[in-house]
């Protein structure tokens, strides 16, 4: 706004599917959406239920078709026309598809280490049960991690969440690290959290899934563990204790937990129902549209209720809402990393 521009930022939504989001001025950290409840409850006066019905269809080989049309005649052919330019990508996409083609050679071992390491959790043999919590993995390049998360490393996160769970969870309690749907492999997420937890002294009690369904294990969980995922969001509409340990923005007292994470292992709240469905009205009147990325009929979706958003003279969040700009401050970075 220096220059007298509006700068909004377009992503995938912060409801799923079929949601777009289109927010003024940033998202997570910089997002201007309000953080107290009470306004919250005053944006979503007079605001309509959102519908929970899917309105376009995408599939994973569709994402794949795309993101391979993309990707190879910029690989062959882009040193030649753009020599400068250099990926926002943390490996080359070779090295990526490379780790894609070993996922795919080892899907049948992959998915029986899932099936054992979800049954451990869920239904673990003898001895009390003081239930399990899911950590959903989000992908290690996202910019959701490298800005707006502790450290802007999802590996120190990974990591400190394990001692975390050491010194403080119940005993009899379990921790399950979902790998993300499309990981791409490399960070070889099942190995490494293993040899982690084995260090940490719990590798009896720490596990990672690579496969398996997340909305089954959020009903099944005592809570969910996440820097700043969607999946968040997907376990605060099913009534589970949620903590964001990086900047969420469903990071609202009554909604995620407040507290610490050692205080999280010991005793999870469940969020205020009637705050959610506020929380949910309000996203939707002011930073959601209709629309997709995949699929013809959810991007000509798109593309007009954007285009429609964008078009608007009136602001749907108030600039007093704005956050200031430059380095967040993350409230669990010292509590995560003071043993570093």
């Amino acid at each position: 706004m220096r220059h007298g521009l509006r700068v909004h930022v377009l992503e995938h939504g912060y409801l799923r599917p079929d949601w777009l989001t289109i927010e003024p001025d940033g998202m997570s950290a910089h997002s201007r959406f309000p953080r107290e409840p009470g306004e919250i409850m005053a944006l979503a006066a007079n605001e309509p239920a959102i519908p929970s019905s899917e309105r376009y269809h995408s599939s994973f080989l569709t994402y794949a078709l795309y993101d391979l049309a993309f990707h190879i005649p910029n690989v062959l052919l882009g040193w030649l026309v753009h020599p400068h330019y250099r990926t926002h990508g943390p490996v080359h996409p070779l090295v990526e598809y490379s780790g894609w083609i070993w996922k795919a050679l080892a899907l049948r071992r992959r998915r029986k280490d899932a099936e054992q390491a979800i049954a451990a959790c869920v239904t673990p043999e003898g001895g009390e049960d003081g239930g399990f919590f899911l950590f959903p993995l989000q992908l290690p390049g996202d910019y959701q991690i490298r800005r707006h998360a502790p450290g802007g490393d999802l590996f120190r996160l990974a990591d400190a969440a394990i001692a975390s769970f050491a010194r403080h969870a119940p005993p009899s309690s379990r921790l399950l690290f979902k790998v993300h749907p499309i990981d791409n492999g490399l960070s070889r997420w099942p190995k490494r959290i293993g040899e982690i937890a084995k260090r940490s002294g719990v590798a009896h009690r720490v596990f990672a899934a690579d496969g398996g369904s997340t909305d089954m294990l959020i009903e099944k969980c005592r809570g969910v563990v996440t820097v700043n995922s969607t999946v968040g969001l997907t376990a605060l509409a099913s009534g589970k204790p949620a903590i964001a340990l990086g900047a969420a923005i469903y990071d609202v007292p009554g909604l995620a937990f407040q507290d610490s994470l050692a205080a999280f292992w010991q005793n999870p709240k469940a969020p205020d129902p009637d705050l959610f469905d506020a929380f949910i009205r309000a996203l939707a009147a002011t930073t959601q549209v209709r629309g997709g990325f995949i699929g013809r009929e959810a991007i000509r979706a798109g593309v007009g209720n954007v285009a429609a958003r964008l078009s608007e003279t009136t602001e749907r969040l108030p600039l007093s809402f704005r956050k200031p700009r430059g380095g967040a401050h993350f409230r669990y970075e010292n509590e995560l990393f003071k043993a570093d």
